[in-house]
């Protein structure tokens, strides 16, 4: 069982971890039943998840580390079995599925060396983490929310 927020789930883990290249997580879910393909998607589109198809398209002409983010925010989707159409329940899932892609991809404690190491600068954390800038941000964003005063 894992906790999100106050809401109990019984969700598969997923076989990756943060330590994975994008080729190592592309294998790691091969006997999942869900199939991930590139492609070339209308600009500004990463990836998506089709989940009548059961099948998540990556942009071809992606930095690894954007298709590495994009491969573990798409599967979250998948995870969660997102379809909705809604535009308020799609911003809900938005949400969660780029924090639950935050807090998969970096490890709190290497991230405050990496602070201190690079001054707080968002490029070079960024490369060092293999991450993009947005998961960089959805990172800090989740941190500062967390932040407790004694």
């Amino acid at each position: 069982m894992e906790r999100l927020g106050r809401i109990t789930t019984s969700l598969p883990d997923l076989p990756i971890s943060r330590d994975m290249t994008y080729g190592a997580m592309r294998r790691a879910i091969i006997g999942l039943p869900v199939t991930v393909s590139s492609a070339i998607l209308p600009d500004g589109l990463w990836g998506c998840y089709d989940d009548e198809n059961h099948v998540i398209l990556i942009d071809r002409r992606l930095t690894y580390a954007a298709k590495r983010c994009t491969l573990v925010h798409e599967l979250t989707h998948w995870r969660h079995g997102d379809a909705s159409c809604e535009h308020v329940a799609r911003s809900r899932e938005e949400h969660r599925a780029r924090r639950e892609t935050a807090l998969t991809l970096i490890d709190p404690l290497h991230y405050g060396l990496l602070e201190q190491m690079y001054d707080g600068n968002s490029w070079n954390i960024a490369q060092e983490l293999e991450v993009t800038q947005q998961v960089l941000g959805d990172f800090r964003q989740i941190m500062a929310e967390h932040v407790c005063i004694v």
